[in-house]
């Protein structure tokens, strides 16, 4: 009996499998064609264009500060746009200090570190947002403040980006459940409601005036690395920061930043924070006391493509600059002074409104 069954059984599979060669070769054939081909490499061109703008050629420096700018990507939904100094200027005073009027680039004070400038407007409360200008500009309006450092064998030049406004993170105030089930699982679930955050919720590290930087490197007038500056932390560190250049694109462990027309290097900035990332998606950057995340959401959205907008100015010790620039002698901070920082301070060290940024 086994072995009539064998060999029925024997029967019915060649019956069903195919032995021609033909039918196998399609068959390897079609598995080759679903294997993901590698990304091309640059083009011609683009390898001519990094061969002629890797290297210090002589006196072209502004040159070089354009050819290499940052493609900078806004997140999604982003309603904390960049702006001018000059538009920013036009809704702030400046406390503790003079206060010439109308206020402008070119008559901002050099002031003290104790200065501020604080908006015309009031804010209704720490976390309100009720000012127009706080929602900035255009992108494609706004100039990107680019100084040209010489320091020792290496010439750097620093993009700075400026914001009307940080917009802070959104995190529980008490014990953070994770979605934690309180009660017996059942195989359909979790029968009650999933515990997210005993103590409620609240947004914190707003601040008026947001300054963030990127730098392009080179170092014995050869190419030599991209910096992305975002939250201070051991996670930051590890993830953006420096991208050395490889020959190719820039390189930080197995991360490869994307390069927008040959030479742009693509920076993602975070939702509201403005944080600069080498790639979309949401970066933990900070592990609180009672279980909460801080992140940064990065994703594909508005471009801001920095080259077009550059304000360029070789640097100069803080109170020599004039003209437009002489903003960059300002000592002060670029924004309101810091409020609600009750239960916050004592708890995240950090209070709902934090002061405006010092300028680096």
């Amino acid at each position: 009996m086994n072995l009539k069954f064998l060999v029925i059984s024997l029967a019915i599979i060649a019956l069903l499998v195919p032995e021609s060669d033909a039918f196998w070769s399609r068959r390897r054939r079609r598995r080759r064609r679903r294997r993901p081909k590698p990304p091309p490499g640059p083009s011609q061109h683009c390898r001519n264009q990094v061969n002629l703008y890797s290297v210090i050629r002589g006196n072209n420096l502004h040159q070089l500060a354009r050819v290499w700018a940052p493609a900078v990507k806004l997140a999604q939904g982003e309603t904390w746009k960049p702006s001018s100094v000059d538009f920013f200027l036009r809704h702030v005073n400046v406390v503790g200090g003079p206060n010439p009027q109308p206020l402008r680039p070119n008559n901002l004070p050099t002031c003290n570190r104790n200065c501020y400038l604080k908006s015309k407007g009031r804010l209704n409360c720490a976390s309100c947002t009720n000012l127009p200008f706080l929602h900035g500009e255009h992108p494609s309006k706004v100039p990107v403040y680019t100084t040209i450092v010489k320091k020792g064998s290496e010439i750097q030049f620093v993009y700075r980006f400026f914001f009307p406004y940080n917009r802070g993170k959104r995190v529980c105030v008490g014990l953070h459940g994770g979605g934690r089930c309180p009660c017996p699982k059942t195989p359909w679930g979790c029968p009650c409601p999933r515990i997210y955050c005993v103590g409620g919720y609240s947004t914190f590290g707003q601040h008026v005036g947001d300054w963030e930087h990127m730098k392009i490197v080179f170092r014995n007038n050869r190419l030599h690395s991209m910096f992305l500056s975002t939250h201070n932390s051991a996670i930051t560190n590890k993830h953006a920061g420096t991208f050395l250049w490889n020959g190719l694109t820039f390189q930080k462990g197995h991360k490869k930043l994307k390069l927008e027309g040959c030479t742009h290097g693509v920076a993602y900035a975070a939702l509201g924070s403005h944080g600069f990332w080498p790639n979309v998606g949401n970066h933990v950057y900070k592990n609180l006391p009672n279980g909460e995340k801080l992140v940064d959401k990065c994703s594909h959205g508005e471009a801001w493509n920095t080259w077009n907008t550059l304000k360029i100015v070789d640097q100069k010790p803080r109170g020599q600059y004039t003209g437009d620039f002489k903003f960059l002698n300002f000592n002060g901070r670029w924004g309101n002074r810091e409020r609600g920082c009750g239960l916050a301070k004592k708890v995240l060290n950090v209070c709902i409104l934090e002061h405006g940024p010092q300028r680096s």
